[in-house]
């Protein structure tokens, strides 16, 4: 096996990298010119025998030839890195397109070294999920691994995303790059048994194979000059993880809750632009604080949200699954302005009717039913009150008037609409009455329907109201869309 104080990790770390730039950046080339010119038969299987043969000789040779076992850590069994490395290359190269397959080789190979580097130089700033992870090796692990993607991706970029040239589009390019890259890290930075070498290439693969169809399908039936731009991927989840780290500080939600917010965010941010991320924003603030104003009174009263305020998942798809689904379809049927106006209706009335709960319920005087006008306790399905209604009108004249000051209305009206004071003013109007025509019908359902009719219980009251608000929304929208071509 050779002498185990032989090991270099330093040594180790140069061979990882250089192998991609000495072999695989080779391999890149020959892939490329082949494709043009067919020279070599069965190029595949060539290179699927190629790693089948890296992999047997890393396996049962490569420990007893001097000087190259050194990259072999004197504690390793035969499950190692050194073997594994061309075995996923191997099954990378069996299960992704070329283009994943050598983008996750590039992470692989290029993000670990760096890592280890700067995390053994500066190590402060621990990782929470792992105290042997540093933020400086996460960061250079995200960098170096970033530039060898975007090296691979530029000499073989994904068909999907191609100049009438053949040359790759550069804004695709730097997307893809950093989205693997960041997931390589993050994967890595976990502790588990699972090698890197198993967990990181397909990681990234899967990413850029997933990235790549995500995108295609976003951009397919929607204008060169939309706003929905393939760079806004990565700063949806920037953002969508920075409001996550807030979230779980402030213990506005429960982990399951969180990331599912998260990936409801990220759907958000892409579609409706960071003017419509604002909205959410206030929201998920504003909301989760509402709830936390006089917890000590509300859990006496045994009117506070469970878990002394803390959201749950039931809460989070009642009231984000609506505002979720109007951006999702938004590529679909050709970025229909309705359906961001949609959007912000279905905020509104989210936030509308969880103004009008939370504060109603600190009420000094008992509500009444809204069906029957009847004075009923505090907390009763369906009650309203004067201060609660007054917190509705709150919430959607600060919803209205946040998509009017962020210039949410121009994104959503598209580029090239014309809009005079009159249609801004309409348009505020509309949200505005769309948070509370939701609150209005989460009431209804409430005092009629609520723990009355099986599966209709909270989580489909309040879905009902985003649905109602982005319905008023959509509905208005269509129609001025119609009277305007008239």
């Amino acid at each position: 096996m050779g002498n185990p104080a032989a090991h270099s990790p330093g040594f180790r770390n140069l061979v990882h990298a250089g192998v991609f730039f000495v072999v695989g950046l080779p391999m890149l080339a020959l892939v490329r010119f082949n494709a043009e010119y067919l020279w070599v038969a069965n190029l595949d299987l060539c290179i699927l025998g190629f790693l089948a043969f890296g992999t047997l000789f890393n396996a049962f040779i490569l420990r007893f030839i001097p000087g190259l076992n050194r990259v072999l850590r004197g504690t390793e069994t035969r499950v190692n890195g050194i073997w594994l490395y061309p075995f996923m290359l191997l099954v990378c190269f069996a299960i992704f397109p070329y283009y994943a397959a050598f983008g996750a080789w590039a992470v692989m190979a290029c993000g670990d070294a760096p890592a280890s580097f700067f995390g053994r130089r500066i190590p402060h700033l621990r990782l929470p999920w792992n105290k042997k992870k540093t933020v400086a090796g996460v960061l250079a692990f995200t960098l170096f691994a970033m530039g060898a993607v975007y090296i691979s991706l530029y000499l073989m970029p994904c068909p999907l995303f191609l100049k009438k040239d053949g040359s790759p589009e550069l804004p695709y390019v730097w997307t893809f790059a950093a989205l693997a890259a960041l997931s390589g890290a993050l994967i890595e930075s976990i502790e588990t048994a699972i090698d890197d070498n198993l967990r990181v290439p397909i990681c990234a693969g899967t990413i850029l194979v997933a990235s790549a169809h995500f995108l295609k399908f976003s951009t397919l039936h929607l204008p060169e000059t939309t706003h929905v731009q393939p760079h806004r991927l990565v700063h949806a989840l920037i953002a969508n993880a920075l409001l996550g780290v807030a979230v779980m500080l402030l213990r506005f939600a429960d982990l399951t809750a969180t990331l599912v917010g998260m990936a409801l965010g990220v759907l958000i941010y892409f579609y409706a632009g960071w003017q419509g991320y604002v909205i959410f924003g206030i929201f998920v603030g504003m909301g989760s604080a509402l709830s936390r104003m006089g917890l000590e009174r509300k859990i006496e009263n045994h009117t506070a949200e469970a878990n002394k305020g803390k959201r749950g998942i039931s809460n989070v798809v009642a009231n984000l699954l609506v505002p979720a689904l109007c951006c999702a379809a938004y590529p679909l049927l050709g970025g229909r302005p309705s359906l961001l106006m949609a959007f912000a209706g279905s905020i509104a009335a989210a936030m509308a009717d969880t103004a009008s709960s939370e504060i109603g319920v600190l009420s000094p005087n008992e509500p009444w039913l809204i069906t029957t006008f009847k004075t009923v306790p505090h907390g009763t399905n369906g009650a309203v009150s004067l201060l609660g209604m007054s917190g509705a009108v709150a919430a959607s004249a600060v919803i209205a008037t946040a998509a009017y000051g962020t210039g949410f209305f121009p994104l959503a009206f598209g580029a090239g609409a014309r809009l005079t004071p009159w249609i801004l003013s309409g348009a505020w109007m509309t949200i505005f009455a769309s948070g509370m025509l939701g609150t209005l019908m989460d009431s209804l359902l409430g005092a009629t329907l609520e723990d009355r009719v099986k599966f209709i219980g909270k989580g489909a009251v309040n879905f009902a109201c985003t649905l109602t608000g982005a319905a008023t929304a959509g509905f208005a929208m269509e129609v001025w869309g119609y009277l305007s071509v008239r």
